[in-house]
């Protein structure tokens, strides 16, 4: 049996195990799961009930991180440095759960909109769908879950903030973060950051243009004036992003 890669569809973080795979030319089935019905699936399997999970047999690996490193050589010819382990690990820290946050805390205020997001294929812009079943206990566990109260949302506000200007400088010195190729630190901010660069490469691109986000979603993401990283993450994924599913 082929390992199996579950994930959610706008999981930025499943995305990037995703796409590690993808490059590694990993042989995988897909398992799209809605959340909430992962976590009986992985209750008692895995430390935490949080996607990616990639099954092998019976064994899981639990995060895009330990994902990855299962087949960064294949994927960038390579081990990955200290140095882009301790970024990688700050860009999953910083945008990968600060966006969730933040995601959360724009659009929940509208069901209709996480009812889309929610779905297990790419719903069309014309056609609505009903919010998730139990919506107000949802939106409450989310709330707990990514700590959306107005001083950790101004918080996670305040260092995306600052952390993109600090990427954007970066970017503009040197086209990848190790000066030389596209690798580990490259794919995790493209991945993780797609949720504001929109590519089109990116699978989950399909679920968000099926919606209007919220106008002050909006304006916080023009607010970051960042169009330039936007840019250079938009020709990573143009370049480098392979799909096997």
């Amino acid at each position: 049996m082929k390992p199996i890669l579950y994930i959610f569809p706008i999981s930025h973080f499943s995305e990037k195990a995703r796409w590690a795979l993808d490059r590694a030319n990993f042989s995988y089935d897909l398992k799209v799961l809605t959340p909430g019905e992962h976590i009986p699936l992985l209750k008692g399997i895995v430390p935490e009930t949080s996607l990616p999970v990639l099954q092998e047999g019976d064994q899981f690996l639990q995060g895009s991180s330990k994902i990855i490193d299962l087949v960064e050589e294949r994927a960038f010819g390579e081990k990955s440095t200290q140095e882009e382990r301790e970024m990688e690990t700050k860009i999953d820290e910083t945008i990968g759960k600060g966006l969730q946050t933040m995601l959360y805390h724009f659009v929940l205020a509208y069901p209709e909109i996480v009812g889309k997001l929610f779905s297990t294929t790419p719903p069309k812009k014309e056609v609505p769908i009903p919010p998730p079943e139990k919506y107000d206990f949802i939106a409450l566990i989310l709330k707990k879950k990514y700590k959306i109260n107005p001083k950790n949302v101004e918080v996670v506000r305040e260092n995306i903030h600052n952390f993109t200007r600090d990427l954007q400088d970066l970017y503009q010195s040197k086209k990848y973060f190790n000066g030389r190729s596209f690798g580990r630190v490259d794919l995790t901010l493209a991945s993780l950051m797609g949720l504001l660069a929109f590519p089109p490469e990116a699978p989950a691109s399909a679920w968000f243009a099926s919606v209007d986000m919220p106008e002050d979603f909006e304006a916080w993401r023009i607010s970051l004036n960042a169009e330039p990283l936007f840019d250079r993450l938009r020709e990573f994924y143009k370049e480098f992003r392979i799909h096997s599913k």
